[in-house]
């Protein structure tokens, strides 16, 4: 009897190791190498603020595809991310799409990618690595060079010694450009120089193209001098209003010779051979549609943004003999000087960790829902496979009674399994928090998720259609290996027919993971601020309305020196800061903001009143992200927290939203403020 027994269970495992094994080939058909059927290449087309546009193209030399396309970017810092696209390529067929990459994705190995082609069942049939991609459109940090006389341009490429632009680090590269070659170049371009040119022969069509680009965040920098009439008048008078309003000739006094004592880069010119006084100098009254141009300190030019990007106009040509002479670390400041007046350009990311990813981090994102899909699958795998051949194994051995003594048993046991292993192995659904901060007039957001799953599986959610690009927020977790290959991402961002979705590839001990996302916005309505005053008492007068569709829980005002938080602003609300102050809706105030000032005193007991830890941390986001695109000093922000703001994930999820709508205003008196 014994020898039937285990006769029985032989055959019982050995039909399932058959099963097993089955399943396993079946599922690793797909996964057959057809050699190098496909090839393919990444190129950079344009960068825009924070996002990289690129272009990619497959070919197939071999048989049929449907499939993914999977392009993944490496870093160093864990925040690989590997962008999904679905395509139908025929034999001999070519394709061309585009990807929007963040920053943060490609943040330290920039350039380097792999292309991988997966079947429709997800399995990997050939691998590409790709070197160097943000080279491969162009060789260096593109200078586009409109002038009737480029080679007095020549010493603007500093050199030819590497030169960074947002983490991207290459030579700076000039191309001699004409009226018909600029719109073929635009869009690969970091800056444009016009010096010596007349604009207005471009016709309105390119000079419109030019605005444009700028907006979007390109850099123009304009060389005037004897050349100042026809080099400025081409533009737009809501793009750049100039007046001339004299021309000094070499010998004459001039307004760079004036303010000898006033800007630092006279001593500095002079410092090194070159006399501004032998020069010819534009006297002009300029502003930019932002209305933030303002005279530099360390170049004989007025600069600031407009839109995303920024314009540097010299008072005298660039092409003069005299500033030929500049070494080339100058003429790098000189490129830094137009960046770094960019709206939007990007600061730090010390200073979004601190501010903003900092503090989402502390939200409580613990999903604790037991999740019975173990115990689903094993009652069903019980009775179809396992119950059966036990109850035969048992009726063989004239011990059927004992079935029924081992059904309960079995079911403890499973119970038991599911909830000792269950709680850290799978959880049910995926928790999302999402902040998302926009100018509440303005049609961009940025949109920051806290996704908790602790599944196995690689799990993704459906944005929204407004969301165009997306990537990693930041990792906040340390990993043993030093070194993450492009093998080995972390971030997925799907492309499809569905919509654009996110993701995170599980790995050991995952809990959560911050992604980013930004996209198209509906205006809110605006935030205005009347009579502001910061006195240096500190003392604050003035009205904020909030003229949004939004009831805000809290309302931030901060000060470059103060920082004040009123609770509850109705929509349509207009709020009397002294009286509001004086009523007691004003809950915080600061002269020394920190993000660890504030978490303390109103999360975590510093104060008399606690508050909600996810509302402040969200909070936080929206100061951080309006901190940073703060368009010159002196200004002050104001950050509406809303809650149950628009929903961001498609589908089913369990999604906390946040909204974080915020404006700037001008403040009277700062200057007196207290120190």
């Amino acid at each position: 009897m014994r020898r039937k027994v285990a006769i029985l269970a032989a055959l019982f495992f050995i039909m399932a190791g058959v099963l097993a094994v089955g399943w396993e080939n079946v599922a690793y058909a797909g996964a057959e190498q057809v050699g190098d059927s496909f090839s393919g290449n990444v190129e950079l087309i344009r960068q825009e603020n924070d996002r990289y546009v690129m272009q990619v193209t497959v070919e197939n030399n071999g048989v049929d595809f449907t499939g993914t396309v999977q392009v993944i970017f490496a870093s160093t810092h864990k925040n690989n991310c590997a962008y999904n696209t679905e395509i139908t390529l025929p034999a001999q067929g070519k394709k061309t799409f585009m990807i929007t990459v963040t920053e943060r994705a490609v943040n330290t190995v920039r350039g380097v990618c792999t292309m991988n082609f997966l079947d429709e069942d997800g399995k990997l049939i050939q691998s590409i690595k790709k070197k160097n991609v943000f080279g491969s459109a162009v060789s260096g940090v593109l200078v586009g060079i409109l002038s009737d006389n480029t080679s007095s341009l020549n010493y603007l490429d500093a050199g030819g010694g590497d030169f960074t632009v947002r983490d991207v680090r290459y030579p700076l590269q000039l191309i001699e450009l004409d009226g018909d070659q600029l719109e073929m170049y635009l869009d690969r371009l970091y800056f444009l120089v016009i010096d010596q040119y007349d604009v207005s022969a471009l016709g309105e069509e390119k000079v419109r193209a030019i605005q444009e680009w700028v907006r979007r965040g390109g850099w123009l920098l304009i060389g005037t001098g004897a050349y100042a009439e026809q080099t400025l008048s081409g533009f737009e008078p809501d793009f750049l209003k100039v007046d001339i309003l004299n021309i000094s000739e070499p010998g004459e006094e001039n307004e760079v010779v004036k303010n000898a004592e006033k800007y630092s880069y006279y001593s500095y010119y002079g410092g090194i051979g070159i006399d501004l006084a032998k020069v010819t100098v534009a006297e002009l009254n300029c502003d930019s549609s932002d209305g933030n141009l303002y005279e530099m300190k360390d170049h004989p030019a007025v600069c600031g943004g407009i839109g995303d990007g920024a314009v540097m106009i010299y008072f005298c040509s660039l092409g003069e003999k005299e500033l030929q002479k500049l070494d080339d670390y100058k003429v790098q400041d000189l490129y830094q000087g137009i960046m770094y007046s960019s709206n939007n350009y990007q600061v730090s990311d010390s200073d979004m960790e601190y501010v903003g990813m900092r503090s989402f981090t502390l939200i409580d994102n613990r999903n604790t829902k037991l999740d019975f899909t173990v115990l689903e699958w094993m009652i069903v795998g019980y009775v179809i496979l396992i119950g059966p051949v036990l109850y035969l194994i048992l009726r063989r051995c004239k011990k059927s009674e004992w079935y029924w003594v081992g059904v309960p048993i079995l079911g403890f046991v499973f119970i038991g399994v599911v909830f000792v292993f269950g709680q850290s192995a799978k959880v049910s659904g995926t928790k999302v928090y999402s902040v998302t901060a926009q100018q509440a007039d303005g049609n961009r957001k940025d949109t920051y998720f806290l996704a908790y799953h602790s599944g196995v599986k690689e799990w993704d959610m459906l944005l929204d259609e407004s969301y165009d690009v997306a990537g990693p927020g930041w990792d906040r977790y340390y990993f043993r290996n030093s070194y993450a290959t492009a093998e080995d991402y972390y971030f997925v961002v799907n492309s499809g027919v569905d919509g654009l979705s996110v993701g995170l590839k599980p790995r050991e001990n995952f809990e959560n993971g911050l992604l980013y996302a930004g996209g198209r916005a509906e205006r809110k309505g605006v935030i205005r601020g009347e009579n502001v005053e910061l006195d240096r008492n500190g003392n604050v007068r003035g009205t904020v309305t909030n003229d949004t569709v939004c009831d805000m829980a809290y309302m931030a005002v901060g000060f470059p020196s103060y920082l004040m938080v009123f609770s509850e602003v109705k929509a349509g609300e207009t709020l009397d800061l002294q009286e509001a102050e004086r009523s007691g809706r004003c809950v915080y105030t600061s002269y020394s903001f920190s993000c660890d000032d504030l978490l303390y005193d109103m999360v975590f007991g510093g104060g008399n009143i606690f508050y909600s830890q996810d509302d402040i941390a969200a909070l936080l986001i929206g100061m951080g992200i309006a901190g940073i695109e703060k368009p010159e000093e002196g200004n002050s922000v104001v950050i509406g927290l809303v809650k149950d703001y628009d929903r961001t994930v498609k589908g089913k999820c369990d999604e906390t939203s946040y909204g974080c709508l915020y404006a700037y205003m001008k403040t009277e008196g700062e200057e007196n403020a207290p120190d």
